[in-house]
C-alpha cells in the first residue's frame, strides 16, 4: 500500500468511496470532490493498493480550532498561516477496514500538517468513533456547536490532536 496526494485521475474512485461511506449521491459528491482536489490537493491523501484507491483522508487548513459547516460547502485553498488542519472525511473501502489503512492515512495527514507548521488536527466524529480517534492521539473536546447532525439526530463531538 502507498499513500500519496490525490490527483484528478482518482476522481471516480474517490467519488464512489465517499458517496458510499456517507450516503450521498454520486453527482453531489463529484462536484464536492472536484473542488477539494483543485483547492487543497496537498491535504487530500489517498491510500492505494494494486492500482486501486482503497481509502482517503482530506480537509483544508483553517484558522479556527473546530470545523464549521461552511467547510463542507465552500472549498478554499490552504493558507500558509492557517493554524489547524481539518479532517472532513476519512473513509476506507469495507473490505480493507480493520487492517490499519485509516491509521496510516491519519499518520500521513499528521506528517503533512507538521510540514505545513499547523498546530493541531481537528475533526468531528460521532460518539461511536471517539475511542477509535482517542487511540490515535485525538482528545475529545466536547459536543460540536455548529453541527450537521447525522440522520439519526446524533450530535458529533470535536476531536483534536496536537502536533
Amino acid at each position: 500500500m502507498i499513500i500519496r496526494r490525490v490527483t484528478m485521475d482518482d476522481l471516480g474512485e474517490v467519488v464512489n468511496l465517499e458517496s458510499a461511506a456517507f450516503k450521498m449521491t454520486k453527482e453531489q459528491t463529484k462536484n464536492d470532490m472536484m473542488g477539494r482536489i483543485e483547492n487543497y490537493p496537498d491535504t487530500f491523501l489517498v491510500a492505494q493498493e494494486d492500482g486501486k484507491v482503497i481509502g482517503h483522508i482530506f480537509g483544508p487548513a483553517f484558522n479556527k480550532r473546530y470545523i464549521e459547516d461552511e467547510l463542507y460547502f465552500e472549498n478554499h485553498p490552504n493558507q500558509k498561516d492557517d493554524c489547524y488542519q481539518m479532517v472532513l472525511s476519512l473513509a476506507v473501502l469495507p473490505e480493507y477496514r480493520k487492517q490499519g489503512v485509516a491509521t496510516k492515512l491519519i499518520e500521513a495527514m499528521t506528517q503533512e500538517a507538521r510540514k505545513q507548521n499547523r498546530q493541531a488536527i481537528s475533526l468531528t466524529c460521532l460518539p461511536k468513533l471517539i475511542k477509535f480517534y482517542e487511540k490515535r492521539g485525538f482528545h475529545n473536546e466536547g459536543k460540536t456547536s455548529d453541527d450537521i447532525p447525522d440522520p439519526t439526530g446524533v450530535t458529533s463531538v470535536n476531536m483534536i490532536r496536537a502536533l
